[in-house]
């Protein structure tokens, strides 16, 4: 059995970091094509949720949600390639601003290698990349923080003019 943890801090508070994970129309600002609900109602235990990965050549994954807490934590199992996958999501609110997410997933199977790559190492390098565009989303323009330090654009513009950049 293979395992993938992820951890990333996002500065930005708990609430709009999970709202902007569970939206109604999943993940739009990630590689990941065709993301659909194709059972139940989105974000509801027991729904299911289908997508292909940009660079899987091919693999589609079959998700049902098993756990859902707003601004807590989300469980699902998933199914690609012959793998199956148990991953759990927390959200952690480390101060009023900044929020981490933890991500544990286990899996096994029959399909030991994605496009080239170990099964281990095409799995985490995939939910890296995910996480990273969850984080580019939520400090992006438009959240009121600068993508690159997580402080205020406010306070950036102030620092840039009082140094005469």
């Amino acid at each position: 059995m293979g395992h993938s943890e992820i951890r990333v801090i996002i500065a930005r508070p708990v609430a709009e970091v999970f709202a902007t994970y569970a939206q109604p129309d999943p993940w739009r600002w990630t590689g990941l094509s065709k993301v659909r609900w194709t059972e139940g109602r989105p974000w509801e235990v027991g729904s299911r949720l289908h997508f292909e990965p940009d660079d899987a050549h091919g693999v589609v994954c079959d998700q049902v949600l098993t756990q859902f807490k707003p601004n807590s934590h989300v469980s699902f199992i998933s199914h690609f390639g012959g793998i199956t996958m148990q991953s759990h999501v927390r959200f952690r609110a480390v101060s009023e601003n900044v929020t981490e997410i933890l991500s544990h997933s286990e899996f096994m199977g029959t399909f030991s290698r994605i496009a080239g790559y170990p099964l281990r190492a095409a799995i985490g390098n995939g939910a890296k990349q995910f996480y990273e565009d969850l984080k580019r989303e939520c400090e992006g323009p438009g959240t009121g923080r600068h993508p690159q330090t997580g402080m205020s654009t406010e306070k950036v513009k102030e620092e840039s003019e009082e140094s005469g950049s």
